[in-house]
Parts: structure tokens; C-alpha cells; sequence
């Protein structure tokens, strides 16, 4: 007897399309699926779905936190204790983010609009402060924008500054004024109100200090910079891949795919073994296996798959750190 089916990197790929799917119920607006249907590289369906979910905000009750430095302009105080008011209930704020969020692949106009290099550079996302709901299904843009870093139990508000606009011209748009993106005042409220939450990041090279537009500049070849606080604190961010990819995501996908190796590489090793207990549990074996990849989660650090054999419907659990778990009986 033998394995006729087994390509768990090409089922993880179909499995991602479905969760991209599934994120669509976050707005009627949004239309992953279309976007990643005829796309057959499971590397590439992987970097999409984690750059897109780094993007979003997970709906979960979290704690704010205003800098010591944090104003609001009185005419966005009623936004601001709305989207406050959102975080702490665990409420959906992703209409107040970039509508970058649309889009799981760029175009070939904005091959880049579904990047943040905000973001993943050094892990800060902005937010609208409008009211009232457009609709594409986000809230109406604004000029000014906070700027928030969250983690799984907090929101830290670093402050509110200009999105920046373009000048014309000769009719055409030209530099960008008020461009806020790249602003090393965003790590230095960071460091000076939580330092703990970019501890991570804290580097003790030494290196020189570079200006904001150089930085800018760096970031446009995608290439990883350093910054530091005024204090002279080195901080390196999580920063983006050759590529554009948000590099965290990269290593994700390294790791998962490392691991689906070494799963295939258990059942080529352990076929004979797994035949007789299927046989022992009752299961006829007649034909090949055909085994298939139907789900996968983080558990903590560890990574779960769940792997279903076609002929006999059995179910096979496998988590990082521990030995598989066959389930014989399936709903």
C-alpha cells in the first residue's frame, strides 16, 4: 500500500483562499477571494494573507493608553471617543483604517497599495476620524489621523497628525506636503511612554542617526533602516523582506512550510504503521492514501494542521511538540 496524494503546500494554499474568504465578512465591501482565486503559489497566498491580517485590527476588548503627548483637535474629540469607545468593547474599528485594506494584491498602477510601510517598518497603524460611513463601507477620510500601536491588550495612541496632501504641478500632482509616514517622533513617543512595547525592537548597535527623509528614501527600495529616540536609544523594527513583504510574515511562512515538510516526510517514513492501525480501528484500506490539508492555526507559538485521508475519512492532528493524534470517527 502506498500514499497517492500528498501535497499539503498546495492544500495550505487552497485553505488560505478560504480564509480570505472568509475576512470578506468583516464588510460587505470587501472582495478578497477575487483577488487570490486563480493564484497557485502557496508561498505567495501565504505572504498575502498575513501582510493583509497584520493590517487589521482583531476585534477584542483592549485597554487605551494616551501619550503624554497626545492632543486632540476639538473637532474630532466626538470621532475620538467613539473609536475609544469601540477598542475598549472589542468592536470592529477596521472602517476607520486605510482603505488599503481592500486589496490583497497591488495593481499595476499601485503595485505597493497593499503594503504599509508605516506599519511594517515599525509596527504603527493610522486611523480616520470621521463619523459617518461611506459607502465603500469606511468611514468618512480625514486630513489629520491617529496613530496607534496595538498589541493583543492595548492601544497605545502616540498622537494626531495631517495625512499630507499633494501640491499640483504644471496640473499634475507633485511633492507630498506634510508627510507624516516616516516621522522618527513616532518612535520617540514610543520609547518615552512604553518602552516596554518595542523592547523587542531595542538594538545596541552603534550607527549614525539618519534624518527623516533619508529614512523615507530607504523604505522606498525596501530597505530596513535604524532609528533612534532622542535619549540615543537604537531601535531596530520589525522592517520588510527584499521583496516588500512584511519580513515577520516571511519568516511565518518559512516556518509553516518547514513544518509541512517534515509532516509529509512523517507519513512517507510511517506508512506501513499507519495502514495497520487504520485496520486495527476497523478502517478498510483498499486503495492509496489520499491525504489532505484541511485547516491550520497557531496555537500560542505552536503551529496545528489537520489533515483528513479521503478513503477512510480518518483524522489526523498535528501540533509542533507533540506526537500526532488519529480521531476514527468524524462528524
Amino acid at each position: 500500500m502506498s500514499i497517492q496524494r500528498l501535497d499539503l503546500k498546495k492544500d495550505l494554499g487552497e485553505v488560505f483562499k478560504q480564509y480570505l474568504k472568509a475576512l470578506e465578512g468583516l464588510s460587505p465591501d470587501l472582495d478578497y477571494y477575487s483577488q487570490v482565486k486563480d493564484e497557485s503559489y502557496p508561498n505567495k497566498l501565504c505572504l498575502l494573507y498575513y501582510n493583509l491580517t497584520n493590517r487589521l485590527v482583531k476585534p477584542r476588548p483592549r485597554k487605551v493608553h494616551l501619550s503624554s503627548v497626545f492632543y486632540c483637535p476639538k473637532r474630532f474629540k466626538t470621532a475620538l471617543d467613539i473609536i475609544i469607545e469601540k477598542i475598549e468593547n472589542g468592536e470592529d474599528i477596521n472602517p476607520h483604517l486605510s482603505k488599503g485594506i481592500l486589496w490583497v494584491l497591488g495593481t499595476k498602477k499601485r503595485k505597493n497599495r497593499h503594503r504599509d510601510a508605516l506599519l511594517d517598518s515599525w509596527g504603527i497603524k493610522h486611523i480616520h476620524l470621521g463619523i459617518n460611513i461611506e459607502s465603500h463601507g469606511f468611514i468618512k477620510r480625514t486630513g489629520p489621523i491617529l496613530f496607534v500601536k496595538f498589541d493583543d491588550e492595548n492601544a497605545y495612541f502616540l498622537l494626531i497628525r495631517r495625512h499630507g496632501r499633494r501640491i499640483k504641478k504644471n496640473g499634475k500632482p507633485s511633492k507630498r506636503l506634510h508627510y507624516p509616514w516616516n516621522r522618527q517622533i513616532l518612535i520617540d513617543i514610543l520609547h518615552n511612554n512604553w518602552s516596554d512595547s518595542i523592547q523587542n525592537f531595542k538594538t545596541k548597535l552603534e550607527f549614525e542617526a539618519l534624518s527623516d527623509d533619508e529614512i523615507r528614501q530607504w523604505w522606498r527600495g525596501n530597505i530596513n533602516v535604524l532609528t533612534k529616540s532622542k535619549d540615543g536609544t537604537g531601535y531596530f523594527g520589525p522592517g520588510v523582506a527584499a521583496s516588500g513583504d512584511n519580513i515577520q510574515n516571511v519568516r511565518i511562512c518559512q516556518h509553516i512550510f518547514r513544518y509541512l515538510d517534515n509532516v509529509e516526510e512523517f507519513f512517507q517514513e510511517n506508512i506501513n504503521k499507519l495502514i495497520e492501525m487504520l485496520k486495527q480501528n476497523g478502517k478498510k484500506v483498499d486503495n492509496p492514501l489520499e491525504l489532505k490539508l484541511v485547516s491550520f492555526e497557531f496555537i500560542g507559538l505552536s503551529l496545528r494542521i489537520e489533515i483528513i485521508e479521503k478513503n477512510t475519512q480518518f483524522l489526523m492532528d498535528f501540533e509542533e511538540g507533540r506526537q500526532p493524534v488519529l480521531h476514527f470517527e468524524t462528524d
